[in-house]
């Protein structure tokens, strides 16, 4: 009797142990095989390179093509506006304008506002017509003399020119080109008229600035061209300066215009006893 119940116990057992095994092995977590395939990782997306586009080196041009350009009128767009209306003034006060100025910005800022009280004590008191324009080049002053017909409607007895600074990226063998031109137009168009040729006034902090040592390559030749006579030199350079060729902020805050007040002061004391002379 116990056999036959020992025997049916076991026989039950070894039934249900294929599914306890196979329950064990549900659960029981996977090895990973060898041959499974890896699951790819998605590469990192790089940036997109940002496209830089080369600056295109300037044309090297030779000093004949230069002098060329430093010669040849051009007139910038953006001084259409004030060629008119000095067109304008200069028709309706041709017989009272007795000095003319041809410059660029420097001469350009004695209407500025900031300059306001050295025009009233420098300029005002004459009958000044001031063409200097800001950024000119020797080429636009060309132009003015040439092409905008202002200086045919005026005689002047005086003309004060300082122009070139602007010309500084071309070779000073251009630029002094481009001054003589400007001399022998106004020479030729106002014969009897003083001419004063101011030497480009100092740039840059010290006389190692590039720009600097340009302008000066330019003041050696120009007063060449000065007679003393009808056409006379006027170099205010050093009251501009320390004694070792320092240009200070308080002259000029930019180390390129003359400053209200103390600049100006400086160019409008040399101007006075010309402008005084010739107003008549």
């Amino acid at each position: 009797m116990k056999s036959r119940f020992f025997t049916a116990l076991l026989a039950a057992l070894i039934g249900v142990a294929p599914v306890f095994a196979a329950e064990i092995a549900d659960k029981a977590p996977v090895a990973e095989t060898a041959d499974k395939a890896p699951v790819a990782e998605k590469p990192a997306q790089k940036p997109a390179k940002k496209v830089v586009k080369k600056k295109r080196a300037p044309k090297k041009l030779t000093l004949e093509q230069e002098i060329k350009r430093t010669t040849t009128p051009v007139q910038y767009k953006r001084h259409i506006q004030r060629h008119a209306d000095k067109k304008a003034y200069a028709a309706a006060n041709k017989d009272k304008i007795k000095i003319l100025m041809l410059g660029d910005s420097i001469t350009h800022q004695w209407e500025y506002r900031e300059a306001k009280a050295d025009h009233a004590k420098y300029i005002a008191p004459y009958n000044v017509l001031n063409l200097g324009c800001g950024g000119d080049r020797t080429q636009h002053t060309l132009w003015i003399i040439e092409k905008s017909g202002i200086l045919e409607l005026i005689n002047p007895k005086l003309v004060t020119i300082m122009i070139g600074t602007n010309n500084h990226r071309n070779s000073p063998q251009a630029t002094i080109a481009g001054i003589k031109l400007i001399l022998e137009k106004v020479r030729a168009r106002y014969p009897e008229a003083k001419i004063l040729l101011y030497a480009i006034f100092p740039r840059g902090a010290d006389n190692n600035d590039w720009r600097r040592i340009v302008n000066e390559k330019v003041n050696a030749e120009i007063v060449k061209f000065c007679d003393g006579d009808k056409i006379e030199w006027v170099d205010i350079r050093k009251n501009f300066l320390t004694p070792e060729g320092v240009l200070k902020r308080s002259v000029m805050p930019d180390l390129l215009h003359p400053r209200r007040g103390t600049g100006y002061t400086v160019w409008g004391e040399s101007l006075r006893p010309y402008f005084e002379k010739y107003n008549k």
